[in-house]
């Protein structure tokens, strides 16, 4: 029997908490609870049944119930062990509902099945993904990364109307030697998406490959590839980074052969995120670190008071790098002129619109989303989301109703704007707590 559904302004009332407060408490019902404010007008039809998925990066930040949610009863039921690494996925429906859950995987971003019948968490510089049932949240499958000291690369996509998951995977790190660069090259795996076992795999071309999409209906595997390696006798990756070959590689899904590879050749420059929609749009952020002092510098003529970048890790600053956009048989392309450009301070998530050739993209660092032009690469749109209430966006999935796309605060918040003429849908807009995230996705 279903648990009553609570009554939100008394919860509200009785318990003195905020409204992501409130929803989080309540979660560990059988129901997932409502996070719509009372006079926040139904979502269009089309829209009642989308949910966008978030993994939380910071659940020890996160209580239910008076106790942590790594060690609820419920919202951590998957985990056999409150010590190992872990995320917390949360499930916001546009219609205002939320259910939450803690999964076993050290995740960066999440995927889930055309037909909605599982979802994956893709595990990042640690050793485990994680399948789940994308209504309950239930965990269905914990595997690890391709072999010993292999680590997850953080992102996924789903081949074959999804029967078949494509992961990133990274090689264990060391110090370039007489061994050669094809040694440090990670793999693409190809799993069993509800037992997450390797059915084959392919070499990534580059080093430690991230992010990666699908293009031309399937038939290539476009790879984002760090480029990064320690230097001789360490194991960390210093700061700013020494790049060794930062690249685009595109891969025949057929045969696993590489079919075109762009090396950017910045040696202090990595190439994490893209977006892609056929050989000839190709979008790829790039990330370039420096210390906290470089980061003073950049920030030097900004007179008015500005906190920490919440979105980065202590010593290090994230550092203007100009988004590329690559065309077979052309040079890349920077995109923006010299005051868009400064603005691209840890570049995070990025999606392409076919429907308006436009790749819209996540700058955290600098609270921006830009909008890229596809044919030009031109910047047509430089939104300052902190004027609109949302501060460091980062994750953004388009919705599948084909009109609008979604963003998602750092911490909170969750912002619904329309395809195209990027009008902000206010009465879209929900407000949940995330606890820290990259990126999202939407079924």
């Amino acid at each position: 029997m279903s648990a009553p559904r609570p009554d939100r302004r008394g919860l509200l009332k009785a318990a003195g908490l905020g409204l992501a407060g409130a929803a989080l408490a309540s979660c560990a019902g059988a129901e997932p609870v409502s996070l719509a404010a009372e006079d926040r007008p139904a979502p269009p039809r089309a829209l009642r049944d989308i949910a966008v998925y978030v993994p939380g990066y910071m659940p020890e930040k996160a209580f239910a119930n008076g106790r942590p949610v790594t060690r609820h009863r419920r919202l951590a039921r998957g985990v056999a062990d409150p010590r190992q690494p872990c995320r917390m996925l949360s499930r916001i429906g546009l219609d205002g509902s939320v259910r939450q859950a803690v999964l076993p995987a050290f995740a960066h971003d999440v995927e889930v099945a055309p037909d909605r019948s599982v979802g994956v968490l893709c595990g990042f510089e640690a050793r485990d993904h994680v399948a789940f049932d994308p209504q309950t949240l239930d965990l269905v499958a914990v595997a690890p990364s391709f072999g010993e000291g292999w680590r997850g690369g953080g992102h996924a996509v789903f081949l074959d109307g999804g029967r078949m998951l494509a992961l990133s995977e990274r090689a264990p790190r060391f110090a370039l030697g007489r061994e050669g660069l094809e040694a440090h090259y990670g793999r693409i795996t190809l799993r069993d998406p509800r037992t997450l076992k390797i059915r084959e795999s392919y070499s990534s071309h580059g080093v430690d490959p991230h992010d990666i999409r699908l293009i031309e209906d399937g038939r290539y595997l476009v790879v984002a590839n760090y480029g990064s390696l320690p230097r001789a006798g360490e194991s960390q990756l210093p700061v700013p980074r020494e790049v060794t070959e930062a690249c685009v590689t595109i891969i025949d899904m057929a045969s696993g052969k590489l079919v075109d590879k762009q090396v950017t050749g910045r040696a202090d420059t990595e190439l994490r995120h893209l977006a892609a929609g056929s050989r000839q749009r190709i979008f790829a952020i790039q990330a370039r670190l420096g210390d906290p002092q470089a980061g003073a510098a950049a920030m030097s003529e900004e007179s008015v008071a500005y906190e920490a970048d919440l979105t980065g890790e202590e010593g290090l600053a994230y550092l203007a790098a100009p988004t590329l956009k690559l065309s077979q048989g052309a040079a890349a392309r920077e995109m923006g002129g010299r005051r868009a450009r400064a603005g691209q301070r840890h570049g995070l998530s990025i999606v392409y619109d076919s429907k308006n050739d436009q790749a819209i993209a996540s700058f955290p660092s600098s609270h921006r989303i830009m909008v890229f032009d596809g044919a030009s690469g031109d910047v047509a749109r430089d939104i300052d989301t902190s004027r609109l209430g949302l501060r460091y966006p980062c994750g953004i999935t388009l919705l599948p109703d084909g009109a609008h796309y979604a963003v998602a605060g750092y911490w909170e918040n969750l912002f619904v704007f329309e395809r195209g003429a990027h009008r902000l849908q206010r009465d879209l807009c929900l407000y949940p707590t995330f606890f820290g995230h990259s990126h999202v996705t939407s079924a």
